[in-house]
């Protein structure tokens, strides 16, 4: 079982990886409203991160990617948040974010097409995307620890470094 799971986590991680064009989609914000990749893009940085309303680290990623936001959304700096909650629960999706306070595009992936796209697997799972739309990185799961590399890459963007 755990080969299988340490298999799933390489094969997510091997999808979607640095020098990948990222595909472009369109999908619904909360209010309805279609997106594209073009349109959501930033002048510096789009930080996509997949989630869930029953996903503590995504709750956790996200509370930083808004802050982050709220930092460096003037400076070039694009968060769109994709939450992949099944029609069964999607009610809950817009009292959550409106109680969280975030600012960013929530966009809805009730049917798993963004999901299938991206090849998410575990969530959170989060894709850092350069203006040229070329994938800078993918980061699997959250924790605490993983916030200080999350701001280093958001701020290294702002400044044009893309190393990570």
């Amino acid at each position: 079982m755990m080969k299988k799971t340490a298999l799933m986590f390489l094969a997510a991680a091997i999808a979607l990886t640095a020098a990948t064009t990222v595909p472009d989609f369109s999908a619904k914000d909360l209010d309805g409203k279609t997106w594209s990749l073009d349109s959501l893009l930033g002048s510096k940085l789009t930080i996509i991160s997949f989630w869930s309303t029953s996903c503590a680290p995504c709750k956790e990623e996200l509370k930083l990617l808004d802050s982050l936001y709220g930092v460096y959304g003037d400076s070039g700096i694009s968060v769109v948040a994709v939450n992949i909650d099944s029609r069964r629960t999607l009610s809950r999706v817009k009292p959550m974010v409106e109680s969280q306070g975030w600012d960013f595009t929530v966009l809805l992936d009730p049917n798993g097409d963004l999901l299938r796209l991206f090849k998410v697997s575990p969530i959170p799972h989060s894709f850092y995307i350069k203006p040229d739309k070329e994938l800078l990185k993918s980061v699997i799961g959250y924790t605490k620890k993983d916030a200080a590399t999350i701001i280093k890459t958001t701020r290294n963007a702002v400044h044009g470094n893309y190393s990570s």
